[in-house]
């Protein structure tokens, strides 16, 4: 946890609390902190005690901690992700944890639990439709893009057809690495759902249509999977 408590000492950013309106409060960064914990239950207290800790709670940071399923040679078990509205947001939190008791019990638990930093990466919002508050589950395919001017366009068009489907996501979008990218990962989709099965009847239904079809034959040559997996939502804080 080491490294990874570190990166959060002086990257997060605080966030403030909205009210909920007809449109979610896209943040305008990303900050992903990938990490493997043998023992989720003991991990989801841990963060849950965290971030509920007077000196954090208090700044209502935009916040949650994912599961991550069937994510194949990947080791990272769990996913902590912070949203910044801006640079300055990005810059104020380290000042906050770096002076928290409570991230000092955080990193003592990580040690002992046997917590395990995988990577980090920054990200941005490229494309966002829907509103993914409250969603429970979520398909994120990590990509490669060779070709943004072909795949861009033809990828926007498709997930927005799929979106009008009966068993279309709650939100989709399209997030682009600014730092820490895997290997030739320069993208990476995903689409919300409110559960697992959604997402699942998600996974057997696209395939089938003819615009998946017609997408792929358009950026045949554009774009490529890294990766594929599911994320389940843990806890999830101050969402705007």
């Amino acid at each position: 946890m080491k490294h990874l408590s570190t990166a959060i000492l002086f990257a997060i950013a605080s966030i403030s609390l909205s009210v909920h309106g007809a449109e979610p409060n896209w943040s305008k960064f990303q900050a992903n902190f990938y990490f493997s914990c043998p023992f989720e239950a003991s991990c989801v207290e841990a963060y849950s005690n965290l971030m509920s800790s007077p000196e954090i709670a208090d700044k209502k940071f935009e916040a949650a901690l994912y599961s991550m399923a069937h994510n194949g040679m990947d080791e990272a078990t769990h996913v902590m992700r912070f949203y910044f509205k801006d640079a300055a947001e990005y810059m104020k939190a380290g000042q906050t944890f770096s002076a928290s008791p409570a991230m000092a019990e955080f990193l003592a638990f990580g040690r002992e639990a046997g917590n395990k930093p995988q990577y980090q990466t920054l990200t941005t919002h490229t494309i966002a439709e829907g509103d993914p508050r409250g969603t429970k589950a979520a398909l994120r395919w990590s990509i490669n893009v060779s070709d943004p001017a072909t795949f861009v366009p033809a990828w926007t068009k498709m997930a927005a057809e799929l979106a009008e489907k009966p068993w279309g996501g709650k939100a989709y979008g399209l997030q682009t690495y600014y730092l820490g990218s895997l290997g030739t990962v320069t993208h990476e989709v995903w689409v919300g759902f409110d559960s697992p099965v959604e997402a699942l009847t998600f996974l057997d239904e696209f395939p089938k249509t003819a615009e998946w079809q017609s997408y792929t034959l358009d950026v045949a040559d554009a774009v490529s999977i890294v990766r594929s997996y599911m994320e389940l939502t843990a806890i999830s804080l101050n969402e705007d």
